[in-house]
């Protein structure tokens, strides 16, 4: 999984930390009730949290670059003509980084001590004691990016011409260099969810105790229930046209008559197009057993009926969906008829690195044509709908 570290270029950098806070502790207790009475004790916790991320981008990058020292003429002289270039060099970097979104949720159950308790009940009376903790976590991450790269880049010190000179022709190139990188980063979403009090000693805790002859119902319950829903709706297009060009060649020294000679600098090229998007990265965690859950019955009257229950209940959804048209304004972006087929990664690149192409044809006196090295290096990266989900509980 590659995150990316430098932020650069036009972004929706997005960073959501939510701590929902729990009161330090509760306690409810139906204590020496009397008979046939009716007692309830309830204690709710609930904890809802709502994270919305909608994210657009449209990006176009048109980059023109040319770095010339080349295109000389020194022709039709009578004691000749001579060129000598410099070294041509050119480096870009076109950076787009866009719909980052990062959210991290933490929660805890039992952030007190919670405590609900019928102890010494009449007879023939209904006591509940009842311990609620309930939190829903939804995300919504939901990113739409159209990105068009257009790039011609240029390093040139050829295409030089010494002709038609009475005198001896020469042309002496330098080095061209040329250097370029695209590299497209968007639609990023990575989500954290905690829930749970890992390493708290908090307890949730009921119980019947002592409870009355005869006495109808004496329910102590705690429920935890956590309900996450994750969904990650992704959508893109980048299209990447580059052409580039590194050229010392291409150079001519013809028709002379004392000969024409012709040396060419060394041309190279190192090309990277680099495009990531769509990648989904959530962690859920959920400990309900990282503190304690206590449910007891004592000293229970003659025909009482006495119940204690603890229910832990974990529900996670999972949702991605990368290129299926489905972000909220896929439509407007890609129109109404939004093709899946229409999506993804296009790129179209050419590079050429020549230093040859060098012409001494029809001289007098001879001609000598020595070319320099040629070096094209060129990676082109997608990394594209990377999913990755991890749960424990």
């Amino acid at each position: 999984m590659k995150k990316i570290a430098t932020f650069l270029g036009a972004a929706a950098l997005l960073a959501a930390t939510l701590v929902p806070a729990v009161a330090a502790g509760s306690n409810c207790a139906n204590s020496t009730t009397g008979p046939y009475s009716n007692n309830t004790c309830t204690i709710n916790n609930s904890s809802n949290v709502t994270v919305n991320n909608v994210n657009d981008a449209q990006i176009v990058n048109t980059v023109r670059s040319v770095s010339n020292t080349g295109g000389n003429s020194a022709s039709y002289n009578t004691l000749g003509g001579a060129i000598s270039t410099g070294n041509a060099s050119s480096n870009v970097t076109v950076s787009s980084i866009a719909n980052i979104n990062t959210t991290n949720v933490t929660a805890g159950f039992a952030g007190g001590s919670n405590s609900g308790m019928n102890e010494i009940t009449g007879p023939y009376s209904n006591n509940s004691a009842y311990v609620n903790n309930d939190y829903r976590v939804n995300t919504y991450n939901s990113n739409t990016a159209t990105v068009n790269n257009d790039v011609n880049v240029t390093s040139d010190s050829g295409d030089n011409n010494a002709d038609y000179n009475t005198g001896p022709a020469s042309v002496r190139t330098g080095n061209t260099a040329l250097g370029l990188l695209v590299d497209t980063h968007v639609n990023d979403s990575f989500t954290v969810v905690s829930l749970g009090g890992s390493g708290s000693t908090s307890n949730n805790t009921v119980g019947n105790s002592t409870t009355g002859p005869y006495s109808l119902t004496n329910d102590a319950v705690v429920n935890n229930t956590a309900d996450v829903n994750i969904n990650n709706v992704n959508d893109l297009r980048v299209d990447n046209r580059v052409l580039t060009d590194s050229n010392s060649g291409r150079n001519t020294a013809n028709y002379n008559t004392l000969g024409g000679d012709i040396t060419t600098g060394n041309a190279t090229s190192d090309v990277g197009v680099n495009t990531e998007g769509n990648i989904n990265t959530t962690a859920v965690s959920m400990a309900l057993g990282s503190f304690n859950n206590d449910g007891s019955n004592e000293v229970t009257g003659p025909n009482s009926n006495n119940s204690s229950y603890v229910n832990n209940a974990r529900n996670v959804l999972i949702d991605n969906w990368n290129n299926k048209c489905q972000s909220h304004n896929a439509d407007d972006r890609f129109g109404p008829d939004c093709d899946v087929n229409d999506l993804g990664i296009f790129n179209d690149v050419q590079d050429t690195v020549d230093s040859g192409s060098n012409h001494g044809d029809y001289n007098t006196g001879g001609a000598v044509v020595t070319d320099g090295w040629s070096s094209l290096v060129e990676s082109i990266l997608n990394h594209l709908n990377d999913v990755l989900n991890q749960v424990q509980i």
